[in-house]
């Protein structure tokens, strides 16, 4: 199972404060192996936004998630409570929604799941793609989902990585 995102570890409170993104949405986060947990610990995915508006639309997205929220960081309430999640020791497992690189993620999709892909295409569009053409996917991050995007020629299939990694 890939599991593209980073640690959420609290400097990155305040880097996002410097950063003018203060909101933080949360929800359930799966991509990561339950036999590496402890029985008591949580795994939430963080997304965070600038402006409130958009915190909300993701939050309304992921509304019937147990751990959906909208966290704002200049409240210092919610503020301490992300702290409290972040330390060490917590019954939390904090990650934020973001890559070290776009480009290494996209490069590590194409090589390990290009035959998923091949086989999504074939079962999918009308595409006739030669064995020996390079897929070529992009990466996009919607609502706290990792989507896959191929192109062919002018069209586009956008599909969920969930989906190509399941087979």
């Amino acid at each position: 199972m890939l599991q593209p995102f980073e640690r959420f570890l609290t400097p990155y409170i305040d880097h996002l404060m410097e950063l003018g993104k203060p909101y933080l949405v949360s929800q359930t986060y799966h991509r990561i192996n339950p036999a590496l947990l402890q029985p008591h610990q949580k795994v939430i995915l963080l997304s965070d936004y600038d402006d409130p508006g958009l915190a909300k639309i993701h939050f309304k997205a992921i509304r019937h998630d147990p751990y959906a929220a909208i966290i704002d960081l200049e409240k210092p309430v919610h503020k301490k409570k992300i702290e409290q999640m972040a330390a060490t020791g917590s019954d939390y497992i904090l990650f934020w929604a973001v890559v070290k690189s776009k480009k290494q993620l996209e490069l590590k999709v194409n090589l390990r799941y290009k035959d998923s892909m091949r086989d999504y295409i074939t079962r999918n569009t009308n595409w006739r793609i030669d064995r020996d053409t390079t897929i070529r996917p992009s990466v996009q991050l919607i609502f706290g989902e990792l989507f896959i995007v191929i192109k062919h020629g002018k069209q586009v299939v956008r599909v969920k990585f969930e989906e190509l990694e399941n087979g």
